[in-house]
């Protein structure tokens, strides 16, 4: 059980200093087993984007840091429940079962091409944690993995391994080929009867990200003045989310 307030880094040089572990245990968790029972149906599902006949169009609104900038693509179905509804009609297997994930808050079915990195990154909030489901995974540790904090681990094809995200963490892939793995986020238990608040939070702590990222203005501005935007952008989403959860026509 956590026992740790919420925390949204709303900046990439901020440092986690909570008791999270690098990695969670996975083989108490039925709704793993049921992933892992049923990795192919999004195997199949994806088949010519893995089998290299097309290539992911690349969509995402919060890319990592990369070793270089066309080496990661991907495929949203939510950001933070932010739904990508276009996305959930075009792969309806796999949105079913994404749905059967409980307290889901984040799924993308992601590619990091050969000899690319995802450089040392911190996430949104400790609230969630984040999963990785091999669906085509060409070479084992040390040729390619993921390091979060001094621990490293592989993956393996239609398994899942979980970690804290508020941890710093780095991907790497030194083989010839591409690798795909399905991408989400669980909300913790203490965190599940805000879900929306908390969402909101990352939300916000993302778009002051991008922000920066663009103009270097929050960098510039005062702590106190910067949790302030938060406060108000966090707001914002709260009152959007619900609402583009549930109607299909809004992006």
């Amino acid at each position: 059980m956590l026992n740790e307030k919420p925390i949204f880094f709303l900046k990439e040089t901020d440092i986690y200093e909570g008791n999270m572990p690098e990695f969670f245990e996975t083989q108490n968790l039925a709704w793993v087993k049921t992933l892992e029972d049923n990795w192919h149906v999004i195997r199949e599902e994806f088949a010519e984007y893995i089998d290299g006949k097309k290539e992911l169009e690349q969509s995402s609104l919060n890319p990592p840091y990369l070793s270089d900038k066309t080496a990661w693509q991907n495929v949203y179905f939510w950001n933070f429940l932010w739904q990508k509804h276009k996305n959930c009609k075009r792969y309806p297997k796999t949105y079913q079962l994404l749905k059967s994930i409980p307290n889901l808050s984040f799924a993308e079915v992601t590619c990091l091409k050969g000899h690319s990195k995802i450089l040392a990154h911190i996430g949104e909030t400790n609230v969630t944690m984040r999963g990785h489901l091999g669906l085509k995974i060409p070479e084992p540790l040390p040729k390619m993995g993921i390091q979060v904090g001094k621990e490293a681990r592989g993956w393996e094809e239609g398994k899942v391994i979980l970690f804290s995200d508020a941890q710093r963490h780095h991907v790497w892939n030194d083989s010839d080929e591409s690798r795909f793995v399905l991408v989400f986020d669980v909300i913790q238990e203490p965190f599940v009867n805000r879900k929306y608040w908390m969402c909101a939070q990352a939300l916000s702590a993302l778009t002051i990200k991008l922000l920066d990222e663009h103009f270097n203005f929050f960098i510039r501005l005062p702590n106190a003045l910067t949790k302030g935007f938060h406060f108000v952008f966090s707001a914002i989403w709260f009152l959007y989310l619900p609402i583009q959860n549930r109607l299909s026509f809004l992006p």
